[in-house]
């Protein structure tokens, strides 16, 4: 598939296959329908292109290598076809034409990089923060602003606003490293029921398991209080319920906000554009 994705790069564009024997370059979605349905049948995916991808849509996508790249989509669906690709057998023909940026892992969203996991060709990524975060970073690498961020996401804006599950966990990651205790990273398992990873201090040989929620998801105190070991909760609205256990630590949002501010300067660059994005645009400067 590295050709196929070289050859992406140097046309500008992304796509998907279903070419048809005739190889007929157009943008008359009738004439194309009525030649591939004998051959493939239903086309969804070519559907939902001409459907939903249209100019101005930011498009995520990644190479055989894991290199990502956001790409902003100048042209709506059509059925694309050069010698090289007849040539090469490269099955992309349903296409639509776009401007490429390529980025480091590290400034790719956690909700964009879970968004490869499931097997689908294409998919929506609807998350507000996601869609603001992506208008951003191209805005940052046009020079310009491209997009509007959207208002619900900036209205009031926080940092906790911006960042999804996931990278809410690994800032949980990183500040308790920072206090003492060191994440055992084989824990950290979908299977790993109610808690996102076990944690150690190394003076004492502590061990405790800790959750984070986000958003309207409280935690309950009385969830963990019958546990024989310690837990470590972390909700980044601070929605705690149930009295006080001596076995259940609530970490409080400032504290990891100050950590966040403190930080800035080393922590990958997907929180220093968020935090960005808080500062009207400032950039928060690599380390």
């Amino acid at each position: 598939m590295a050709d196929t994705f070289a050859y992406c790069l140097q046309e500008g564009l992304l796509g998907v296959g279903w070419r048809t024997g005739s190889d007929t370059n157009t943008t008359d979605w009738d004439t194309y329908y009525a030649e591939a349905t004998v051959a493939h049948g239903k086309l969804n995916t070519c559907k939902y292109i001409r459907r939903w991808v249209t100019p101005g849509c930011l498009v995520w996508t990644r190479d055989t290598q894991g290199n990502y790249y956001i790409a902003r989509v100048i042209s709506g669906w059509e059925n694309f076809t050069t010698p090289e690709s007849r040539t090469k057998n490269i099955d992309i023909g349903n296409v639509f034409r776009v401007a490429f940026e390529r980025l480091s892992i590290d400034e790719v969203p956690g909700k964009v990089v879970a968004s490869f996991r499931p097997a689908q060709t294409m998919q929506e990524i609807a998350d507000p923060t996601a869609i603001a975060y992506s208008k951003f970073i191209w805005n940052q690498r046009a020079g310009a602003e491209v997009y509007a961020l959207d208002d619900a996401v900036m209205r009031n804006p926080d940092m906790f606003s911006l960042l999804d599950a996931e990278e809410v966990e690994d800032v949980v990651f990183l500040y308790l490293q920072s206090q003492g205790w060191y994440v055992v990273p084989n824990s950290r398992k979908a299977d790993t029921m109610a808690f996102e990873y076990m944690v150690l201090r190394a003076q004492d040989g502590t061990f405790a398991q800790v959750q984070v929620k986000t958003g309207g998801a409280s935690l309950n105190r009385a969830t963990y209080r019958d546990l024989p070991f310690p837990v470590i909760l972390f909700q980044s609205s601070e929605l705690y319920e149930g009295e006080a256990s001596a076995n259940v630590t609530c970490l409080s949002r400032e504290e990891v906000e100050i950590f966040l501010e403190d930080s800035a300067r080393w922590l990958p660059a997907r929180y220093r554009n968020k935090l960005a994005m808080l500062r009207s645009g400032d950039p928060v400067p690599p380390p």
